[in-house]
């Protein structure tokens, strides 16, 4: 092994001492001069021959890894007193380093260069933890995580929206969760039945055929596996139930529901029977309705608005959401593929005739009968009150000049209620009305009444009695 000195002096390094002739300030020279060329050494990162060696060690060990690391050289400082026999330098052996995984490539040894490992560029987001029923229920942080994104997607789908997603169908979600179906297995059976009811006709429009194309997918719930045909018709009526955002689909499909999606319309909204003309408008009011002593029942679901039980008529509940939900409702693609893409519509203009003139006593009646929903916390949030959202609505659609205001789905129910108001206006029934509300109000008036009748019809045929007498006697 050799080095080369600046000064074109080679130093030979091949014995193990140096000879005997050489005096002592040649030999400490020299040996400064070694020094100080092991150290550049050192610096350079070693030389060609240290390289060759730690080469041949490596092929010795039967590894063809790429280049390695350069080698240290171990040396004793050489002492300037004497002359010591200067020792061979020791190569200290490399860890063998695996093939194709060269921590620092060379240039010169044709070995490619493998980069670092990179993180992807868009990294999937990691899923949230699964809610418990518990977080359902309570409707917390965990479950609302859990769901937007999934909400995200039902409202694009069935709105073309992702923020248009009304409550009722958010808490249908909620409420198979409670039941046994995961939420991410029914978001994306209510986007497959959406698209399904928009690439079919009414008539094509089979339950059963919708079953049939869903089993095979994976996110039809394994739940009903083994269940019977009829479990899985249930399950995909309730999938109904969150696209429609209604909460009471079940007592129209009994007792057995229709073949057809489209067909439950015609039991929600029968048609006219032929030969009926049917109304022009809306205009019965709630004022109208009380005092001809029909009950207005409040209802949350929208599909018993207006439906006549009796003398009981439902009114579905109006607030800020549900106005909103009313509003949007015809851009509901699985309402406007069975027929049903009027009736948020229609629902507003017949609230436009039930509060007609209520206005002058700022909504009292509605408020009292439990029609109009009022949340005070809206107003303390900074928010508009849900009095001044609803009737803002209600206005805009009622003063609408060139919109089409005849009923079409509730027509037979408001020529229902026509028909019953008729029936009460009626002179006899009226005053049998009057009397049995006098009778229940006020009794002691009410047999007063009675007494009075009585005895006046006693003195009547007490005094045509006399006046009868007193002719006979005459005449006799």
């Amino acid at each position: 092994m050799s080095f080369s000195h600046p000064a074109n002096e080679s130093i030979s390094l091949a014995s193990p001492s140096f000879p005997a002739d050489m005096n002592g300030a040649q030999t400490a020279a020299r040996m400064d001069v070694l020094f100080r060329g092991l150290l550049l050494a050192q610096l350079l990162g070693g030389a060609p021959d240290v390289e060759e060696d730690s080469e041949n060690a490596e092929q010795q060990q039967g590894g063809s890894a790429g280049p390695s690391m350069p080698v240290p050289v171990a040396m004793q400082q050489p002492n300037l007193a004497g002359a010591p026999p200067m020792p061979t330098p020791q190569i200290f052996p490399q860890p063998a380093v695996q093939p194709g995984l060269s921590p620092c490539p060379s240039p010169s040894s044709g070995q490619p260069s493998f980069p670092p490992p990179s993180a992807p560029a868009n990294p999937e987001p990691p899923r949230p933890p699964s809610p418990t029923p518990s977080d359902v229920a309570q409707g917390n942080l965990t479950w609302r995580v859990f769901t937007a994104p999934l909400y995200r997607r039902l409202g694009e789908a069935l709105y073309d929206s992702p923020d248009s997603l009304p409550e009722p169908a958010t808490g249908n979600v909620g409420y198979l969760k409670l039941d046994g179906y995961g939420a991410r297995d029914t978001v994306e059976c209510m986007c497959a039945l959406t698209r399904f009811l928009c690439d079919h006709r009414w008539e094509a429009q089979g339950v059963d055929a919708f079953i049939a194309a869903q089993k095979p997918q994976p996110h039809w719930p394994a739940k009903l596996r083994d269940q019977s045909h009829g479990e899985h018709v249930k399950y995909a009526w309730m999938l109904m139930n969150g696209l429609l955002a209604v909460i009471g689909l079940k007592p129209y499909l009994e007792p057995a529901p229709p073949p057809t999606f489209a067909g439950v319309v015609a039991r929600i909204y029968p048609a006219l029977p032929s030969g009926v003309a049917q109304p022009a408008r809306f205009w019965f009011t709630a004022r109208e309705l009380v005092e001809e002593d029909f009950i207005i029942q409040p209802t949350t679901n929208m599909l018993d608005h207006l439906k006549l039980a009796g003398n009981v008529v439902s009114v579905y509940v109006l607030a800020t959401e549900q106005a909103s939900l009313l509003m949007g409702y015809k851009r509901n693609k699985a309402a406007k593929a069975i027929g049903m893409t009027n009736l948020g519509n229609e629902i507003l203009y017949s609230y436009g005739a039930l509060v007609e003139g209520e206005f002058h006593e700022n909504y009292r009646l509605p408020i009292s009968l439990g029609i109009f929903k009022i949340d005070e916390e809206r107003v303390r949030r900074g928010q508009y009150d849900d009095l001044t959202v609803v009737t803002g609505i209600i206005r805009m659609f009622h003063n609408d000049r060139e919109a089409d205001k005849q009923p079409q789905l509730l027509a037979s129910r408001v020529l229902e209620i026509e028909d019953a108001l008729r029936k009460r206006r009626h002179w006899y029934n009226r005053l049998r009305r009057d009397i049995n509300k006098r009778k229940k109000t006020e009794p002691w008036m009410f047999w007063g009444a009675v007494l009075a009748v009585f005895f006046g019809v006693c003195t009547v045929i007490q005094t045509v009695t006399s006046v009868w007498s007193l002719v006979v006697s005459l005449g006799g």
